[in-house]
């Protein structure tokens, strides 16, 4: 499913109000990298282009406590100008019957170019440790 992500300040964080905020810890790079996207290169496609669109895919396995109300989760996508990210707020994992992987994607489109490529993001949630996730960040497109 789509959704519309507001633009905000970076370090500006909305916690949810039940709870505090905890942000994940992970062994990652600390930042997006996308091979062969230099400042100079992102800088010709942004002269010649009008749009800007990349896509990013949250999947995660919902708990085993099928019946327990998933508690929603918070995440931010930090843009390329390192000033401005969007977020959004996640329902948690519903298990579906397909699948025990539950997906949602986000697809971003902005005439700001300078927004993208994504270049970090974070996830907040309310206290649920047991929560497992990734995410799949596709190619940003110039047009």
């Amino acid at each position: 499913r789509a959704e519309s992500c507001p633009v905000f300040d970076w370090g500006e964080h909305r916690p949810f109000q039940a709870a505090p905020a905890t942000r994940f810890s992970l062994s990652l790079p600390l930042q997006l990298e996308y091979a062969g996207a230099s400042p100079v290169q992102l800088r010709f496609l942004r002269l010649h282009s009008r749009l800007a669109s990349q896509k990013v895919s949250y999947s995660c396995r919902p708990a085993l406590e099928q019946g327990q109300p998933q508690p929603e989760k918070e995440i931010h996508f930090l843009a390329d100008s390192r000033e401005q990210s969007y977020a959004a707020s996640l329902q948690g994992c519903v298990p579906d019957n397909e699948s025990s992987i539950t997906d949602t994607i986000f697809q971003f489109t902005t005439e700001e170019l300078s927004l993208l490529p994504l270049r970090d993001l974070a996830v907040f949630h309310n206290g649920d440790t047991s929560h497992q996730f990734g995410f799949t960040v596709g190619p940003v497109c110039f047009s």
